[in-house]
């Protein structure tokens, strides 16, 4: 019996290429089926191509890794279950079922062989917590890839994540536009690129509308909004409102709604006192009052861009590594004020 994996040596391609050709599904271009169809005729394996069950399966699943650092940002608050749908669906629109797999790194040298196991014809790996040097557990196992929500600059890796500086700009020009020309930034305090990259393209982007030594007001605040909450009830705490900042954005909506609970526990109305824009535009955006504005990232948009960028990267169809950013839109609601 001829195998996937090794017909698909013998004509320098994937097994996932082969395995879509034989079952006639969707998820390559015409030109590489009518290659891959060409070349099998000439190699004597034509009858395959009626007789689909000679050939073993062996890559019709895409998985999708969590992967866990300190677990912080991944917990129960994570993002990941909103994109999730899209990600599956585009799997499956391409032919393929979606397995998900949790790896810790504390336990990779472990949990590494289960991606192993689970074989897989590519993965997209959900990174938000992933730091450079821990790529090269991925990369050693020879599977296509893609980084989700991550990417490092010193990697040649294909990888999908937020424009965080289209994001943040459009939230500080809707301030700037509000009239506030004094803005903070509340952050997490996680060690998350993602985050950095918002509070450093805050700061810049609030540079750009004349607003100069911002930085200093920036404060850490914690995660999840638990914490944050805490946290803004010290910054806030025995300060004269008229030395704070008009506005504040915040790494994501958790901490944002974090800052409101304690802004109005003690006393503080929003959003006339202060005014407030979050980032992802989770479900809780709604529930929160006032609702929260906040930057909303496009999730059908974002886990699908991961999937087709996956099925690229298995073909081969690129020469070169790619950075795909998915810009966010603003969504008004009710905690900015026009001042």
């Amino acid at each position: 019996m001829v195998r996937a994996k090794d017909l698909a040596k013998e004509l320098g391609v994937s097994t996932a290429t082969i395995s879509l050709v034989l079952n006639g599904k969707p998820g390559i271009s015409d030109k590489t089926r009518e290659n891959v169809i060409q070349k099998i005729k000439e190699l004597g394996y034509g009858y395959l191509l009626q007789s689909q069950p000679e050939l073993a399966d062996e890559s019709s699943t895409l998985g999708f890794i969590i992967y866990k650092n300190n677990g912080e940002l991944l917990g129960m608050n994570s993002f990941f279950p909103l994109i999730l749908d899209g990600i599956e669906l585009t799997a499956r629109q391409h032919g393929y079922n979606l397995v998900v797999i949790t790896i810790e790194k504390w336990e990779i040298e472990k949990q590494i062989n289960y991606i192993r196991d689970s074989n897989c014809a590519g993965y997209v790996i959900f990174a938000t917590e992933m730091h450079e040097e821990e790529v090269v557990y991925f990369e050693k196992l020879g599977i296509p890839f893609v980084l989700f929500d991550n990417y490092f600059v010193d990697k040649q890796i294909n990888s999908v994540k937020v424009n965080n500086e289209q994001g943040t700009y459009t939230a500080v020009k809707y301030l700037y536009d509000k009239g506030h020309r004094t803005i903070g930034y509340l952050t997490s305090g996680l060690d998350i690129n993602s985050f950095v990259e918002r509070r450093n393209s805050a700061f810049a982007a609030m540079r750009q509308f004349g607003m100069e030594n911002q930085e200093q007001y920036c404060y850490n605040i914690g995660y999840p909004h638990e914490k944050s909450e805490i946290g803004m009830t010290i910054v806030l705490t025995g300060k004269d409102k008229r030395k704070l900042p008009t506005a504040f954005l915040a790494d994501n909506d958790l901490v944002a709604v974090g800052a409101i609970q304690a802004m109005k526990r003690l006393g503080h109305r929003i959003p006339e006192d202060f005014s407030v824009i979050g980032y992802d535009d989770r479900p809780i955006c709604t529930l929160v009052e006032p609702r929260l504005t906040t930057i909303q990232l496009p999730r059908g948009r974002f886990g699908a861009e991961s999937v087709e960028q996956l099925i690229r990267t298995m073909q081969k169809e690129e020469t070169a590594f790619v950075k795909v950013e998915v810009n966010g839109i603003l969504i008004e609601r009710e905690t900015v004020a026009e001042i």
